[in-house]
């Protein structure tokens, strides 16, 4: 449900700390030497401090100022004038609270040009949007699209964690403290493109990070929704960048290890290489899809992000497919399309685009290719409703899901935006290439990183296995486990793993298991010792999964039975991290023993597990043995 009317807020606090604490400050601008500005900035200065970091202070004679200036530390100074007292560009982050409210708004673009002269990088600007109780008033007060007018004008731009710190949300109301967070652009950039010369383009491009309101929030907005999905060491292609923002945005969110961005206007390009290209992992290229992708290898990219592009291409189906060969298995496309923006007759007003999308046919189209994950509606200030008449009306900025299974004639939206992956069985034949950790990292982690060596299709452990990277739809990673199962060797671990997802799935209630696939379950278990150690993993972590549903059923026996086991299982000959199993399953067997009354049994659980634990945890990190603690055996007390 949409709000009608903007909430109420309290009056604004006299005394501004930053907004989230210190550590947002230091989580998104870094630690290198900060500058804090304005009333508070000796407690921004000892917080940072305290961090670690390099800081320094300085306050802007107002109100109470006098009092500020008697307990700055010496790192702090104070100076009557507008005037920063700092070479150019000495420092990397300044941290601006409750500083330029006292400014005349006619001085706002002085004092900005002066911030930006001193910092190197960021500035995180926290500001007052309404007098409140202030004595004196405040000499400027302004909503956030007016400072961010301001600072655009003066030679920053939104910094790529803008909406990290600012939820799309969020941004449909003004709280009474607002947070701006800012990156300088460099002088040559803004010297080729002031912002006039951005504004002759508007119709065609524009840089979302020098623009405000719900159009700017909504472009910027999908590119933090699609660095959520971007793993560790994926090469990611931007297609149609335009501007090169998002580009940017994705580089600045992600730890991907290559960027590029392609654009047909070579206008664009020039303008993406100069604002956004000095970075050596993002690069900028002219070329018309799909025709442009051609230089691409198969399955050499992990993403792709495609926004509001498939309706400006002909023949949208030829440019899926061409993603679908250049992703490698389990890839990724991030996509969107205008949510049927047709007028009376059925078409889309727009001369650029060549289709009217809706959300049948948008993902029919992706799953053509690929196996959709998730569907999501966005808005940012209007939407056409859902009633056949052709009527928009206004809303919110929006952004929700749209499940899968659900009535689509009732969908109210202004974008549609798709998360599908190339189905990983694909992989079979596909040289894996570890993109998540280093060889050193590979080595270190030994059995427990060693795809490549002990599976049939490695590219599984990215696509359902590895969490923070799997798909979080359970229905895909049902299917996927059950391809699997078709294909792969009867005690493989690729077999291990796909029965652990079933397992796991009903755990959470999310499927039934079958009868086949319990005994299967149970012969992997019984496997005897293989020389693969990834299947050693695989039957220590199905029996304990198999001992939780043992458990939702009330077979409390077997689930006793399958701790034992496990606990005899030697799974640090494995790895240190499959140590997990035998301490949960030594602490739930303990539990089990206390609660029908033997204690004694349940002591000598602990104890053990907790010795045999030590003991392999010392071969690991070269420890001296310690001695097991003690364990009280006392009475259970009601």
């Amino acid at each position: 449900m949409v709000k009608e009317n903007s909430p109420k807020f309290d009056s604004p606090p006299k005394t501004q700390t930053v907004v989230g604490g210190i550590e947002r400050v230091i989580n998104t601008c870094g630690m290198s030497r900060i500058l804090c500005l304005g009333k508070m900035n000796s407690a921004h200065v000892a917080a940072l401090l305290l961090h670690g970091v390099e800081a320094v202070g300085l306050s802007e004679p107002h109100a109470g100022a006098q009092d500020d200036h008697e307990k700055l530390p010496e790192e702090s100074f104070s100076v009557p004038t507008t005037e920063l007292p700092f070479q150019d560009g000495e420092f990397h982050t300044i941290l601006v609270t409750d500083y330029l409210e006292h400014v005349p708004a006619e001085n706002i673009g002085h004092a900005l040009a002066e911030i930006r002269r001193v910092t190197r990088r960021y500035v995180w600007l926290q500001v007052t949007t309404s007098q409140g109780e202030q004595d004196p008033p405040f000499l400027t007060v302004q909503n956030r699209a007016w400072w961010e007018r301001v600072c655009f004008q003066a030679g920053f731009r939104k910094h790529p964690a803008y909406y990290s710190i600012n939820s799309y949300e969020s941004l449909n109301y003004d709280g009474p403290i607002i947070s701006i967070l800012l990156e300088r652009i460099s002088d040559f950039a803004e010297s080729k493109y002031p912002l006039s010369a951005l504004e002759e383009e508007r119709s065609l491009h524009m840089d979302m990070l020098r623009d405000t309101g719900t159009r700017s929030d909504a472009h910027v907005g999908r590119y933090h929704f699609a660095s959520k999905y971007i793993r560790a060491g994926d090469v990611v292609l931007d297609a149609a960048c335009g501007l090169g923002y998002g580009t940017y945005t994705l580089r600045g969110l992600t730890a991907g290890s290559s960027f590029r961005g392609i654009d047909g206007s070579p206008s664009a390009i020039a303008y993406a290489n100069t604002c956004f290209g000095q970075d050596s992992s993002v690069a900028f290229s002219e070329g018309f899809l799909p025709d442009c992708l051609v230089d691409i290898p198969d399955n050499s990219v992990d993403v792709v992000v495609c926004f509001e592009t498939l309706e400006h291409v002909e023949r949208p189906e030829d440019l899926l497919k061409e993603f679908h060969r250049i992703l490698r298995p389990s890839g990724r496309i991030i996509s969107s399309v205008p949510h049927d923006w047709s007028d009376e007759t059925g078409e889309d007003p727009n001369p650029y685009h060549f289709h009217v999308y809706d959300i049948q046919k948008f993902s029919s189209q992706l799953e053509k290719h690929f196996d959709v994950e998730h569907l999501f509606g966005q808005t940012a200030d209007r939407v056409k409703l859902a009633n056949g008449k052709c009527e928009w009306v206004p809303r919110q900025r929006l952004l929700r899901e749209i499940p899968l299974d659900q009535d689509y004639s009732n969908v109210e939206s202004e974008w549609l935006l798709g998360v599908a992956a190339k189905s990983p069985i694909s992989g079979l034949n596909v040289p894996y290439v570890e993109r998540s950790y280093t060889p050193e990292e590979c080595l270190a982690g030994g059995n427990a990183l060693a795809f490549a060596r002990d599976y049939e299709n490695p590219w599984l452990v990215r696509s359902m296995v590895t969490i923070g990277s799997r798909t979080s739809n359970g229905r895909l990673r049902e299917k996927w486990a059950k391809e699997t199962l078709a294909i792969s060797a009867s005690h493989s671990p690729d077999a291990g793993a796909a029965l652990c997802v079933l397992a796991y799935l009903a755990v959470g209630r999310e499927i039934d298991l079958d009868a086949d696939v319990n005994d299967a379950i149970n012969r992997y278990i019984d496997y005897p010792a293989s020389t693969n150690p990834n299947v050693l993993r695989w039957r220590v972590s199905l029996a304990y999964v198999q001992a939780l549903l043992a458990l939702s059923r009330g077979d409390r026996d077997d689930a006793k039975r399958l701790f034992r086991w496990i606990l005899r299982a030697n799974a640090a000959s494995f790895s240190v991290t499959l140590l997990t199993k035998p301490a949960q399953a030594g602490y739930l067997l303990g539990l089990m023993e206390a609660a029908d009354g033997n204690m004694p049994a349940a002591h000598r659980t602990w104890q053990r597990t907790v010795a045999e634990l030590q003991a392999a945890l010392a071969e690991y990190f070269s420890t001296a043995a310690l001695p097991p603690p003690p364990l009280s055996c006392a009475k259970h007390r009601p």
